[in-house]
């Protein structure tokens, strides 16, 4: 951190480690609580931990990107995330055309946090979906009407947050390649600049909430090859650009013509427009990138 030169582009990822209820699909780093005082106190170490990677600094550069993941960013609330950005902006300049991104559950996202959110200069949201499908919603614990995720998006639009980036999932239980490529064209409605398209990812021995998950509902490789195959076919033939194993941008977003012209950058969350030399990780689990190599801060 001392090393970093002025003319640094610098990147800063917040993780927020919680959730108001578990998906049992998550292999995320999170936990369950509505407890405020507990999420306060979060705050308080993240900002502890802002004093301690600037103290750490001889330098300010300029933050090109912040990116606020989880778990679910919101569940601080507006004031938490208020908290967190002042400090963040007490501390570094930003670049007039700087990206602040978070993601968002659309099943706790409400006009006022939508409202909070672009008061605070938010300029992208990333929204969960995952499966579109009642029966697969319901096995997974994750219960999302179509209408709920709309509602969100045509919010944070009318907000001016326009960038929207939305995250499906294919080998869940009782999955087929039918309700994958029905659920790719059915979230094209939304007119997302950005997908990512992930493969879930099975682990009960490390996250052991997917025990609760009938196994025997799994489809095997092949399967999920072809569930895949499904999205991918739906996509591509709205137009919008393969980018890598799982990540795709409509033509005229960003990050298709960075794909296109050599820009494109990547860093551990994937794909990414973000320029920045330097990322620094903020908060449990966050993974951070210097010119030496990667960091990454403890669990607990």
């Amino acid at each position: 951190l001392a090393a970093l030169p002025q003319d640094t582009r610098l990147s800063l990822y917040a993780h927020i480690p919680f959730c108001a209820e578990l998906c049992w699909y998550c292999g995320c780093a999170t936990t369950i609580t509505q407890n405020q005082s507990r999420l306060d106190a979060y705050v308080d170490l993240l900002l502890a931990e802002i004093g301690l990677v600037t103290s750490a600094m001889t330098t300010r550069p300029d933050v090109v990107h912040l990116h606020f993941g989880g778990g679910t960013p919101s569940a601080i609330g507006v004031a938490g995330l208020e908290r967190v950005l002042d400090a963040i902006h007490r501390e570094f300049p930003f670049a007039r055309d700087a990206e602040v991104a978070l993601e968002l559950d659309p099943r706790t996202c409400d006009d006022a946090l939508i409202r909070g959110l672009a008061a605070m200069g938010f300029t992208r949201a990333s929204l969960g979906v995952q499966s579109l499908d009642e029966h697969v919603q319901r096995v997974v614990n994750r219960i999302q009407p179509f209408e709920v995720t709309k509602a969100t998006a045509d919010g944070l639009r009318a907000a001016g947050i326009h960038g929207l980036n939305l995250d499906l999932i294919y080998g869940l239980p009782y999955q087929t390649e039918e309700n994958c490529r029905t659920d790719a064209e059915k979230v094209l409605d939304l007119r997302p600049d950005r997908l990512s398209v992930f493969g879930y990812a099975h682990v009960p021995q490390m996250r052991k909430h997917q025990q609760l998950l009938p196994e025997d509902a799994l489809p095997d490789g092949t399967a999920r090859a072809a569930q895949f195959e499904a999205m991918r076919e739906a996509l591509e033939a709205a137009g919008y650009v393969r980018i890598g194993l799982d990540h795709f941008a409509h033509p005229d977003d960003a990050m298709a013509k960075a794909a296109g012209d050599g820009t494109l950058h990547r860093n551990f969350q994937g794909y990414t427009t973000d320029p920045a030399d330097a990322l620094v990780g903020l908060g449990t689990t966050a993974i951070g990138s210097l010119p030496q190599g990667y960091a990454q801060n403890h669990h607990h």
